[in-house]
């Protein structure tokens, strides 16, 4: 169940997450973007076709981390939580930068109406050298990109990148690991490029990885 909330996020009650999507329910989720300054990467992921769609979306990266606050979590543990459950990290000190506005509609069965809690989470780790094995089954693949690669894609100066991939087998949560795999501009969701709030954030964790 999570709480539901006014546009001016005054709790109302409680809902199933499906009502709250078909009814374009505000709510609040917990975004996060991992990066690790040693190597200048952001992670993001891709998913396998959730159960809760009601739509056919195309093969997407997505921020790192992301998920629904329960109505009885507070935004810290929901943060941690998502965390280890998507991406097996632990022991992280997530920044916080602020709340994000999503309001969108990607079907007319499934509409988004966030509040988003948006955190920078730094990581040491190479993504070869990490393990995903107690990761969430929808997780598909993890895809480190450089900065620089990424900015030049949101801002069009590139139609393509070059990125390392760890795709993961859904039940054994196996990675396969391979670099210099090509990224095209339309596999980042259209709001990245539409919602400048998305490139705020962005270039707020690239201020946190040149400290």
């Amino acid at each position: 169940m999570l709480k539901v909330y006014d546009a001016k996020m005054v709790p109302l009650y409680n809902e199933d997450k499906k009502i709250v999507h078909q009814q374009a329910l505000w709510h609040k989720v917990v975004t996060g973007i991992v990066f690790n300054k040693q190597t200048n990467s952001l992670y993001f992921q891709t998913i396998y076709p959730k159960e809760s769609y009601t739509f056919d979306r195309l093969d997407y990266i997505d921020f790192s981390i992301g998920g629904h606050v329960e109505d009885d979590e507070n935004i810290n543990d929901a943060i941690l939580r998502e965390a280890k459950e998507e991406l097996d990290l632990s022991e992280i000190t997530p920044d916080f930068l602020g709340i994000r506005i999503c309001n969108c509609d990607p079907a007319p069965t499934y509409r988004i109406r966030e509040f988003q809690y948006f955190y920078g989470i730094e990581t040491t780790q190479d993504l070869k050298d990490m393990s995903f094995l107690h990761s969430d089954k929808e997780v598909k693949s993890v895809i480190e990109i450089k900065m620089n690669d990424l900015l030049d894609l949101l801002l069009k100066i590139k139609s393509s990148v070059l990125v390392n991939e760890m795709v993961l087998d859904r039940e054994t949560r196996q990675g396969t690991y391979t670099n210099n795999v090509t990224l095209t501009a339309d596999r980042i969701i259209p709001d990245y490029y539409d919602d400048k709030s998305i490139l705020e954030k962005i270039l707020t964790i690239k201020a946190l990885m040149e400290k």
